[in-house]
């Protein structure tokens, strides 16, 4: 479910919940775009999975803030994608969530993302995803359970010229803030969703039997 068509040019930065580790590929596959996705750090340990991602264009981050010289080097680098033009994918949680810890739930996000858009003046594309969560039941990819993705409206930074405005970064990181709730209800709205089709974590899925029609 689209609200307005995203950007399939110019710099642009995804924003969405993550409540599985299944929404790089889903959004990935869904965007009519390359998506260069922000990542943790401990993703890039393993060899090869190192290889593989950095294969996919994905930027490792030190979510704990710990590693300072290496975070400085990622956020260069996906602002000099940005100044080329790409699309990059971020997870404002800094991690899976779900619940009161949830954006969905006006969790506060990381400050990462308010920053990269008033650098790169590049506009944000909010998302939020439902229903990935129930892929961690192995027995519910045979039955094909229904996710639901929204893409809101680009939300476009103030001027650069206010970068160094507090008050100007506060009201854009409020307005960021209120967005995801916003589009979650408008999905669970828009096509009956019930508690059960919320977000939930994936110890609590492997305790649930969902029944699904037909």
């Amino acid at each position: 479910m689209i609200l307005e068509t995203p950007p399939k040019e110019g710099p642009s930065i995804i924003a969405s919940n993550h409540i599985s580790h299944f929404e790089p590929a889903l959004l990935g596959g869904f965007f009519p775009r390359a998506l260069d996705w922000v990542a943790m750090e401990e993703l890039f340990q393993h060899p090869l999975g190192r290889w593989l991602l950095k294969h996919l264009h994905v930027i490792s981050m030190d979510r704990f803030g710990k590693n300072f010289a290496h975070n400085r080097h990622s956020l260069r680098s996906i602002l000099q994608r940005l100044r080329l033009g790409r699309a990059v994918g971020i997870f404002p949680e800094g991690g899976i969530r779900s619940g009161e810890e949830s954006i969905l739930e006006k969790a506060p996000m990381k400050p990462g993302l308010t920053m990269l858009s008033f650098f790169s003046q590049a506009p944000v594309i909010p998302c939020v995803v439902l229903g990935t969560d129930r892929l961690y039941l192995f027995k519910n990819w045979l039955r094909r359970p229904p996710i639901w993705i929204i893409i809101g409206k680009a939300m476009r930074p103030p001027p650069k010229e206010e970068r160094n405005n507090a008050q100007a970064r506060l009201n854009f990181e409020e307005k960021l803030n209120s967005v995801f709730p916003a589009l979650q209800k408008e999905l669970y709205e828009r096509f009956q969703l019930t508690p059960e089709d919320l977000p939930k974590t994936a110890a609590e899925r492997r305790g649930t039997s969902i029944k699904y029609p037909g």
